[in-house]
């Protein structure tokens, strides 16, 4: 029996746009290129909907003070707002930057919410059509970073003999997907979105998901990926985006990470849901999810602060869950994708 790959860690960062959080921001990203169990660095996206810095501002800042994580975007729900060439020439410029450390999780974005809807608006895009521009912008990244020369024909970009300067790095670009459908998601649902994460992607990343409904999920996406790339369905990486709060006692844990989800949600989560997808509460308590998502299939966690003190959870979870995690898989370390 082949052993399994150890379990990667990401440290998704708070990406609200207040007074004195990019230096936060940086700071985080600092402790943990410092801290050689945190595999990935992340960082939010929005444009209009939400308070976010710009992503590849921030991915630009943290390439520039970090030399060993890898950086990525999760996710990047404007790329299908974005003209594709420019993120190409940005994306090819963050890789040389990086030495080769980027990975692109592309997402559709929220279909409601009036946020995202006057965010639509503005571009003069629906979701449908953001949709559909954001996979062709999968496809052409993917063009981009593959090959010295681009040409691409697709439904709404066309390109001949483009040569990116300075090119990327990493040929491919590692470009994972997102796809979240709800709990009650009906087969025809599950498998338009994760055949759509198996047909374009390198990886999977999911969030807010509870580990019974995970196993199913990690079966199915690999079921999918078998129909078009047989070689890589059984080895397609799995990440959950879970947040966190850990603190001696559960009660003290929980209070600050619902004082804190109060004003930051935007995800459809309700207080009483917050134990059953979130690590809240003591270490113990904290690994128990962990370890069920790890069980149902996870290959990647991605855990993002959810409190007061981000730095003192990024702390705590350096000291009190990373080691634990990184143990919970055997076999050599693989290099994340």
């Amino acid at each position: 029996m082949t052993p399994s790959p150890p379990v990667r860690t990401w440290l998704v960062l708070p990406s609200g746009a207040r007074p004195g959080s990019f230096e936060q921001l940086l700071a985080l990203g600092e402790a943990a290129d410092a801290e050689p169990l945190w595999d990935t660095v992340a960082v939010a996206d929005s444009a209009l909907a939400l308070g976010f810095h710009d992503s590849t501002v921030a991915l630009a800042a943290l390439a520039a003070r970090t030399s060993r994580v890898r950086l990525a975007v999760a996710c990047m729900s404007t790329l299908g707002l974005r003209q594709p060439l420019v993120v190409a020439q940005q994306w090819a410029n963050l890789d040389q930057l990086s030495h080769g450390r980027m990975t692109m999780v592309a997402c559709p974005g929220n279909r409601t919410g009036d946020k995202h809807e006057r965010e639509r608006e503005a571009y003069g895009i629906g979701y449908d059509e953001k949709v559909v521009r954001m996979e062709e912008n999968v496809q052409l990244l993917r063009a981009a970073g593959s090959s010295e020369r681009l040409t691409f024909d697709g439904e709404h970009v066309h390109v001949r003999d483009v040569r990116l300067v300075p090119g990327f790095v990493q040929r491919p670009l590692p470009i994972w997907l997102t796809g979240n459908p709800t709990r009650t998601a009906g087969d025809a649902t599950l498998r338009r979105v994760l055949g759509r994460v198996a047909r374009l992607g390198d990886g999977w990343l999911t969030y807010n998901i509870r580990p019974a409904d995970l196993g199913p999920r990690v079966e199915l996406v690999r079921e999918l990926r078998a129909e078009t790339d047989p070689g890589t369905a059984a080895q397609f990486p799995v990440a959950v985006q879970v947040n966190f709060n850990v603190a001696p006692t559960e009660a003290e844990a929980v209070a600050d990470a619902s004082a804190a989800w109060a004003t930051t949600s935007t995800r459809g989560i309700s207080g009483s849901d917050l134990r059953e997808v979130f690590a809240v509460g003591t270490p113990a308590q904290a690994l128990d999810l962990l370890h069920g998502l790890v069980a149902a299939g996870a290959t990647h966690i991605a855990l993002s602060p959810l409190g007061s003190r981000p730095h003192e959870l990024v702390e705590r979870a350096a000291a009190w869950l990373l080691p634990h995690l990184s143990g919970a898989r055997s076999g050599e370390p693989v290099r994340a994708r």
